[in-house]
Order: structure tokens, then C-alpha cells, then sequence
């Protein structure tokens, strides 16, 4: 036959040479780079123009970097809904290696660069590649279809697709956590491999986001319990596995859990739910991926969520059908058409039994509630697969495989063609693009099958024409800066800046704003370093939320300051500043000062009457403190106290006070555990005032307070973090 005729057809290499691989890897950083040079080889465009990335995550970026170039590490958030706990709402992984480096970037005025946010985009791309490079190459695979798998798995599909920085970063430490997940099960070393395979899924869980580490865990399970059940020696080194991973994640997951039992968290639907509350099985309804999705993986206007696709296009998934039939021999190639499938049929979610069942038995999986993020998995499956089929066509593993390749895709494409230029069906550039594309990949696998091209041409030939088809999907989908309506979304992270001046002005105290959100949709609180009332996020602390915050006196309790919007939003508002885009910022002049004192108390049985008191005019909340059940004795006395504000950070307060008599010292700021007062050094209760706010009951005389924010979960979460890693270097070390 005359593909025997091929000199350059080699047997792929089972072993890994470092320094070869190390110039594939970097071969796969300007692949990387190219791919994405509107990101990075222009100032025209980004890629996070998406309302969670620019209204929430990048925002707590900005807040990061700004506390971290202050020479702190914030642990508290000031600056959404009266203070709220930083890293147990995990969003966007404030403790994320990756996210800490970013913070340390050169910042321009003050603010982080869209320029480096575009580099980090691409970097944890290309990083995704690397990974996924040498996991394929730890399959014996060859260079070339490992090189062509990696493109597959970070530049297109779900990590081309995907919108959210911090899933994106769960999903690309899949390739690693199967890596030494399946050495471990296949004869290598068990102990080392276990607790590296656990190492990487613990950083996984460090990304900012459940879902996506949830997935990997559950997967990464059935892997050990696949594989344990015929070598019951691998469940030490499975239980090593669970143990690195709870160890390594535990900084984010000790805070994640406090804040989840604390909180009220917003899932799509009209009422917020509490930690022990499931989430209703329509929201996962909602987020399923329709049977007509599954044509996603060939044309992208099926695509049923335009930030998160199971895009792969013609020539990736007609080498991952060829794959299925000549990895079905290995043992990868087996795991990943088993993952591929499982991952498949629980992204369509209600409409199959399998996301229900697992809803319903598995725990916390009730609270992922976007099945169609099952294909960040099934896009790693299908990127073994896709190398798989490419090294038995290079090799002709598959008798015939290359001419058949040619023959489906030519058809295919010309039946598209056909029908786009017939119909009003598939009429669009990028369907019809597939097509052409299609139609040029058969060429390419018909000279390969003829010998016309070599295997270095034909490898190439693919892997640009699979680069085309991610274009169309992936950057051709960035707005440009100068075109209409380009940066939406990102271009509020830049607007209203005058504002944030005057705010930053004003004279007598912190400012706390509330804001037209329909005017202003980006955290402008966390951007600009401003405190907010409300604000963009998951959830919020339960105490916060039995308010009745919209009633002005409730946000004059607030020591809300400031509204900014076109318009008052209730009587007696004062204009103070008049904006460039036409917004108004006013001034509340009844707002109560942020650190004030009081002496009478009112107690109250429950929510209902609390917020019935502080509904009624006849309290005067400026002098009278709100207690659900009992409240302190305090004293009443004439004349005024004195306080003063002396310090403020994020995770701190020093405050001075001359108490006329025995007080109390209100910080209008939310209480949740974790904060400790200390009068003149003196370790003193802190008391949940109107059911919400700090407060600290202090005899009378001159008295320095100081509040920190120094959380129990936060240290412990990170000594077994700093534990986990102990553990992987001894074992690293001590167990070959």
C-alpha cells in the first residue's frame, strides 16, 4: 500500500526526554501566543467583557493588588455589603497562586492593567497546554499528537470558551490530577504519584469556584475506585490521594465552609438559600445542555451557551473518532471514552437521569448547579481521544483510517455547504467556515493517505486548520475598544473615575455609597477602593440580610453617605457633585457616622421585631442600640462622648473614645466571627449589634480600641495547607 512508503513514520517515544520536551513546550507558548495575539500583541481588545468578570472578578482583583501593594494580605473585604469575609466567598480565588502573582503586577495609577490581565489569560492557556503536553507524552504518545491534543484542550472547547477566570483555572490542573492519578493505578509508584495527583487537585480547589474542582474530585474517585477494586493496594495510596487534596485546599476550604454556614448565597432563582438548603433541581435545569447542543461540538451557532461550549470542531472530533477505535487498546485510551461519555451525559443534566441521580445521592453535588460544566471533562477526553486518533493515522495504526477521515469530512462539508446555500439553515460565516475547513482537512488526510504530504506536513496541516476553527469560536468573539458597543461591560471599570475622586475627598469619615446598579453594574466599591451598601456577588453573611436595606432610615443606620444615580433616590438629598457621564452623587445628611456611641439598649425576641424597631420613628437609633435577646447594661449620663477614628485598613480599626460613662461603641460594620476587639490592650467581647453591626461595650474614660479580623478558619485552613505541602515533599522524597 502506499502509505508503507512513508520513511517518516516513526513509533511514538514512552519515555520523557526534558530538554526535547522543554523546546515542544515552548513551541506551545508562541502557538499559544499567536492564537491569542489580539490579546497580547495589540491594545484593542480583552477577553473578560463579560458581566461576572467584569463587574465581580476582576474588580476583587483590583482589590487584592491594591492591599498586597500596601504591603497587607487582606482577609476582609470593607468595601461590599458593610464588610464581608474575603476568602470563604472564594470568588475569584484570593488565594490562588497564580492570582497572588498577578497582584504583585506593576499597576498603572494605582489600578491593574489591562494588558497584564490579557497575559494572565494567556498564560493560564497556555499553562492548561503544558499540562495537558505532558500528560499525553506520560501516555506514550508521540510529540506531534500530544502538541495537537494540548491545542485542542486549551484553545478550544470549554478553556477556549469559558468566560470565568476562576473556573477556567480549576479546569486547567485536570490533565495533572490525572496525570499521577492514573501512573499511580497503572504499576508506577503509588505513594509519590498519589499525593502529587493530590497535590494538583488540592491547587484546583484553591481556583475561586466549586464546580469545576467538584467535577475533577468526583472523577478523579471513581478513578481509584475503578482501578482499587481489582488491587486493593491502591486504596492506601487513594486515601493518600482524598488526604493531600483536603490538605492543600484546606486555606480555602475551612473559610469556604464558615462563610456557607453563615451566609445566604443568590442561585439564579427569586429567593437567596442557606448552607443546609439544596438548590432547587430547576436552577440545574436551567444550566443543562440540550440535545441540540451536542451539534456544538461541529458548528457553534448549536452552542447553547455562548461562554461555555463543548466547541470542537471538524478535525478534532473526526481524530477522536478514529481514537476511540485505537485507544481502545490502552488503558488511557478505555478511562478516557468512559470519562468522555460519563462527562457528556451529565452535562445535559434533566435530560438524563444520570445529573439527578448524582443531585440527589452524592454530596455537595447539589450545590453545582451548571451540569453543561461537565465539558470541561469531556473536552479532556476528547483531547486524548483527538491524539490518539492522530498517532494511528500517522502510523496507520487504522488500516484505511486516513481515507476514511478524508471521505466523511469531504461529504460532510459539502452537505453543509449545500445546505447553507439551498436554505436559510446553518447560514452562517463561522457554520460555513467548518465547512471549508472540513473540505480542506479531507485534502490534507488524502494526500497523507497517497504519501504526498510527510507526517511533519500533514501533523501541521491539522493542527493549523483545528487553529482556524478555534478562532472563529473563541477570539473572534472579543470586542474591539473602538468598535460599537465594544467593551460593554469592561468599560465601566474605567468610567465614573471622577467620582471615585470626589469620594476620596470627602472630608469627616469613611464615605459608605449606595448606587443606581442599573447606571453603574461593576463592583465600583472593590475597583476603586470605596465602600459600598451593596453590591456584585455569590452570596452575603445572613445577619446582613435581615435588614430591610432599601428603607432610608435603615441606611441611614448603615452610615450610607453617599447616592449616586441621576436621580435622588428619596427626599432631602443633597447634590455635592455633578459627574461627567450625567450621574449626580448626593449627599445623605442624616447618615449616622460610621464609629459613633451609644447608651440606652432595646432588646427584642427575633428578626420580625427588629426590624419592626428600627422601622419606628419614635427610636432614635442614633442614641438607642438594637439587641436580638439580651442586651448589656450600660449607663446614661450628660454631656457628649468623644470618638475618633485614628486608623483604618482593611482587616483593622483603631478608634479613640472619652466615655463620659459605661457605653457602648458602635462599629456600623458586619459582625461575623473572627473579629476581636481589644480595649487598651485588653482582649473585650464583641457584641452583635442591631443584629448586624459590632459592638463594644467600654467604661467610661479614654480608651484606645483596636478591631482585627483574625480568623480562626482562615489560620487553620492554612496550617493544613502548609501541612500538605510538608507531607507531599516527605513523600516526594522519602518513597520511590
Amino acid at each position: 500500500m502506499a502509505e508503507n512508503h512513508h520513511s517518516d513514520r516513526k513509533p511514538p517515544q514512552s519515555t520523557v526526554a526534558w530538554p526535547t520536551e522543554l523546546r515542544w513546550i515552548l513551541l506551545l507558548a508562541a502557538i499559544t501566543t499567536g492564537f491569542f495575539w489580539k490579546l497580547v500583541l495589540t491594545d484593542q481588545y480583552v477577553w473578560f467583557d463579560h458581566p461576572d468578570m467584569a463587574y465581580l472578578e476582576i474588580p476583587r482583583l483590583q482589590f487584592l493588588a491594591r492591599e498586597v501593594h500596601a504591603g497587607r494580605f487582606p482577609l476582609w473585604d470593607p468595601h461590599l455589603w458593610a464588610g464581608q469575609p474575603l476568602i470563604g466567598q472564594t470568588q475569584p480565588g484570593p488565594v490562588f497562586p497564580l492570582n497572588i502573582l498577578l497582584a504583585t503586577s506593576n499597576l498603572r495609577g494605582g489600578y491593574l492593567r489591562f494588558s497584564h490581565l490579557n497575559a494572565y489569560w494567556v498564560t493560564i492557556h497556555f499553562l492548561a497546554a503544558a499540562f495537558f503536553f505532558l500528560f499525553a507524552r506520560t501516555l506514550a504518545l508521540s510529540r506531534a499528537a500530544s502538541l495537537f491534543g494540548a491545542c485542542i484542550y486549551a484553545l478550544g472547547g470549554f478553556l477556549g470558551s469559558v468566560a470565568w477566570l476562576d473556573i477556567a483555572n480549576g479546569a486547567i490542573w485536570a490533565p495533572l490530577v490525572f496525570l499521577f492519578t492514573l501512573r499511580a493505578c497503572s504499576g508506577k509508584p503509588p505513594w509519590r504519584n498519589a499525593a502529587a495527583g493530590g497535590f494538583f487537585l488540592g491547587l484546583a480547589w484553591l481556583s475561586g469556584h466549586h464546580e469545576i474542582p467538584l467535577l475533577l474530585s468526583i472523577s478523579a474517585a471513581a478513578t481509584w475506585l475503578w482501578f482499587g477494586r481489582r488491587d486493593r493496594r491502591l486504596w492506601m495510596a487513594a486515601a493518600l490521594f482524598a488526604f493531600v487534596a483536603v490538605l492543600i485546599s484546606g486555606v480555602q476550604l475551612i473559610p469556604m465552609i464558615e462563610f456557607g454556614r453563615l451566609s445566604r448565597r443568590w442561585v439564579g432563582l427569586p429567593e437567596s438559600i442557606g448552607w443546609k438548603d439544596r438548590v432547587p433541581y430547576t436552577a440545574h435545569t436551567g444550566y443543562s445542555l440540550p440535545p441540540r447542543g451536542l451539534f456544538g461540538l461541529v458548528m457553534t451557532e448549536f452552542s447553547p451557551f455562548p461562554d461555555t461550549t463543548l466547541y470542537a470542531g471538524w478535525i478534532a472530533v473526526t481524530l477522536a473518532a478514529a481514537g476511540v477505535a485505537t485507544g481502545w487498546s490502552h488503558l488511557a485510551g478505555r478511562w478516557a471514552v468512559a470519562l468522555g461519555v460519563t462527562s457528556l451525559v451529565y452535562s445535559l443534566g434533566s435530560y438524563t437521569p444520570l445529573n439527578g441521580i448524582l443531585y440527589a445521592l452524592v454530596p455537595m453535588m447539589n450545590k453545582a448547579r451548571v451540569p453543561v460544566r461537565g465539558v470541561a471533562l469531556f473536552n479532556l477526553a476528547l483531547a486524548v481521544l483527538a491524539c490518539y486518533g492522530l498517532e494511528a493515522i500517522l502510523r496507520n495504526t487504522l488500516t484505511r483510517a486516513a481515507r476514511y477521515a478524508s471521505w466523511f469530512l469531504a461529504s460532510t462539508g459539502a452537505l453543509v455547504l449545500i445546505v447553507s446555500a439551498t436554505t436559510e439553515r446553518l447560514n452562517d460565516h463561522k457554520t460555513i467556515l467548518g465547512a471549508v475547513v472540513a473540505i480542506v482537512g479531507a485534502a490534507v488526510f488524502a494526500g497523507w493517505s497517497r504519501a504526498a504530504l510527510t507526517r511533519t506536513a500533514a501533523a501541521s496541516c491539522l493542527l493549523a486548520l483545528a487553529l482556524i476553527e478555534f478562532t472563529s469560536g473563541v477570539t473572534s468573539t472579543y470586542p474591539n475598544r473602538h468598535s460599537e458597543g465594544g467593551f460593554h461591560f469592561a468599560g465601566q471599570l474605567t468610567s465614573n473615575q471622577d467620582i471615585a475622586y470626589h469620594l476620596m475627598s470627602v472630608k469627616g469619615g469613611p464615605v459608605r455609597v449606595a448606587i443606581d446598579d442599573q447606571q453603574i453594574g461593576a463592583n465600583f466599591g472593590d475597583w476603586h477602593g470605596i465602600d459600598m451598601l451593596h453590591g456584585y456577588l455569590a452570596g452575603a453573611s445572613a445577619n446582613l440580610l435581615r435588614h430591610e436595606l432599601h428603607l432610608p432610615r435603615v441606611q441611614d443606620l448603615f452610615s450610607v453617605t453617599h447616592w449616586i444615580g441621576k436621580e435622588p433616590n428619596r427626599p432631602g438629598q443633597e447634590v455635592a457633585y455633578h459627574a461627567d457621564s450625567g450621574l449626580r452623587v448626593f449627599r445623605n445628611p442624616n447618615a449616622l457616622p460610621r464609629v459613633r456611641t451609644a447608651h440606652e439598649t432595646l432588646s427584642v425576641p427575633g428578626e420580625e421585631e427588629l426590624r419592626a424597631a428600627l422601622r419606628n420613628p419614635e427610636i432614635d437609633l442614633a442614641r438607642t442600640a438594637v439587641f436580638i435577646g439580651p442586651s448589656p447594661r450600660l449607663e446614661q449620663c450628660t454631656g457628649e462622648d468623644k470618638v475618633r477614628l485614628e486608623n483604618r485598613t482593611s482587616d483593622a480599626y483603631s478608634i479613640e473614645v472619652d466615655m463620659r460613662c459605661r457605653g457602648l461603641l458602635v462599629v456600623s460594620d458586619t459582625y461575623f466571627p473572627g473579629w476581636q476587639a481589644f480595649v487598651d490592650r485588653k482582649p473585650a467581647p464583641i457584641l452583635e449589634t442591631y443584629g448586624v453591626f459590632r459592638g463594644i461595650v467600654v467604661e467610661a474614660g479614654r480608651h484606645r480600641i483596636d478591631l482585627r479580623y483574625r480568623p480562626v478558619s482562615v489560620y487553620t485552613g492554612l496550617a493544613m495547607t502548609a501541612a500538605g505541602f510538608l507531607l507531599v515533599a516527605i513523600v516526594l522524597l522519602r518513597f520511590k
